[in-house]
């Protein structure tokens, strides 16, 4: 539901323009503001800095929607200086009351069992029913979740556990940061293993639009696990420094990065001003992803079943995840083979299923989620170049002065990079690639792993 997050972002967004027409006319209005008041591009526009204190070794942890990575630097080894471990963000919790965490609970999930999976929780971390920017975000996640939902007293979004998890099935309740440590608590314990030592500190990195509760859900969640969070660096940034463009801009230059996962997406331009990376304009879709490819076929082949069989599998839940799994499978094959067969052993009833699905066919049904992401590129292109506009009117207000080479090349696009699984289908590629008029979209760094590499150079880059 994008209406939340194009409220709270359009109300930001508006106040930033006010405020600068404000200190544009102020003179012939007679308003009187400090010079030091007014929006100085370079102090309000700097995000490149991470602080953490000297001689402390830290990992950077990049918890996601759909895959959480932690990533660090192996002091004293040659061969090896760097190390990166990423798992499913999914926990499974059995009828037994036991918690599965990573591949274990994806798997388990996949096989069709009656348990609690959740997943998707970086969306809802800080989150509150009561905030009426937040209200509709939480409400679609409650209609899309395949588990149970509620709220708390203070309108927090929970998770409901009934089976195993409480006495004579009593419900269990779980915050959304509660879930969330028990990722990190899997990738600190992989880190730990491959160290041999106890990790302490960590770097987490965060969405460009992560405000006050979200951002201090994340750390909590780091906390719960046994992690110290000395710094958060912006997703953004992160993936503009793995991608190297510190050097490879121009002084003023742009880059767009386009960041489609598994269950959201967004998409910044990157700008280096003064040495420095920062976020000229930014846009996210909490509800746009992976998950909207694979709900697609989904539904695709659930009204093939119902012509065919007269079954409708999605009254029947263990039916209905081992198909969407089958999905999930089908679309990452189609990202390098035309046609797929997916098939699914005792759907239901003893029956299998096997259907081919092709990428001409995969790419009809998903039209309309295509068209989203090119909807999400055109409107921070349009957010960019306001700014942009913004920024020129206050400096010729203060007297810069601007060459002729500036100001024909200021604004446009020097390198797009694409981030996230759902940047390897084809089609996504070439509508990107199209929009930019041929442009090649750089995709040189594993789609999943880009942020907590670019964190982790970030990190120790700048200390």
């Amino acid at each position: 539901m994008a209406a939340a997050g194009d409220r709270r972002r359009g109300v930001a967004h508006t106040l930033q323009v006010l405020i600068a027409f404000v200190c544009l006319l102020s003179p012939a209005s007679g308003l009187r503001i400090p010079h030091g008041d007014l929006p100085d591009m370079h102090r309000h526009f700097r995000r490149d800095q991470v602080w953490y204190p000297p001689g402390v070794e830290v990992v950077i942890v990049d918890l996601g929607n759909t895959n959480s990575c932690i990533s660090g630097f192996v002091p004293g080894k040659t061969a090896v200086d760097m190390f990166q471990f990423c798992i499913p963000s999914w926990v499974t919790f059995t009828d037994d009351g036991v918690a599965l965490v990573g591949e274990a609970a994806k798997d388990h999930a996949g096989a069709g069992t009656d348990a609690t999976t959740v997943f998707g929780i970086k969306r809802l971390l800080g989150l509150g029913r009561h905030r009426m920017y937040e209200e509709d975000i939480v409400q679609e996640a409650i209609e899309r979740a395949p588990y149970k939902m509620g709220t708390r007293h203070s309108d927090t979004p929970i998770v409901q556990l009934v089976k195993g998890t409480g006495i004579n099935g009593a419900v269990k309740e779980l915050g959304f940061t509660d879930v969330a440590s028990m990722v990190v608590a899997q990738l600190k314990n992989k880190a730990e293993e491959y160290l041999g030592r106890p990790v302490e500190y960590a770097v987490i990195t965060v969405p460009q639009h992560f405000g006050g509760a979200s951002r201090q859900a994340a750390e909590y969640a780091a906390r719960f696990a046994g992690l110290e969070v000395v710094d958060a660096v912006s997703e953004p940034i992160a993936i503009a420094v793995a991608y190297g463009l510190r050097t490879r801009l121009r002084e003023g230059g742009n880059a767009l990065v386009v960041h489609v996962g598994g269950g959201t997406a967004d998409v910044s331009v990157v700008t280096l001003m003064v040495g420095s990376l920062g976020v000229l304009a930014y846009w996210d879709e909490p509800f746009l992803g992976g998950d909207d490819f694979d709900q697609r076929i989904v539904e695709h082949f659930v009204e093939l079943v119902k012509v065919k069989h007269g079954k409708d599998v999605r009254e029947d839940r263990i039916a209905l995840a081992k198909l969407r799994t089958a999905c999930e499978r089908a679309k990452k094959a189609l990202s390098s083979q035309d046609r797929v067969q997916v098939t699914v052993e005792s759907l239901f009833d003893g029956i299998d299923f096997s259907e081919p699905l092709s990428r001409s066919k995969f790419e009809e049904l998903n039209d309309e989620t295509f068209g989203r992401v090119v909807a999400l590129i055109r409107r921070v292109m349009l957010q960019a170049e306001e700014k942009r506009i913004i920024m020129r009117l206050i400096q010729e207000k203060r007297g810069v002065k601007l060459d002729a080479r500036r100001k024909r090349t200021d604004g446009k696009i020097s390198e797009i990079i694409l981030v996230g699984g759902s940047t390897m289908i084809p089609k996504l590629q070439r509508l990107v690639k199209d929009y930019f008029d041929g442009m090649e979209p750089n995709m040189r760094l594993k789609q999943d792993e880009a942020v907590a590499l670019g964190a982790l150079v970030h990190a120790y880059s700048s200390v």
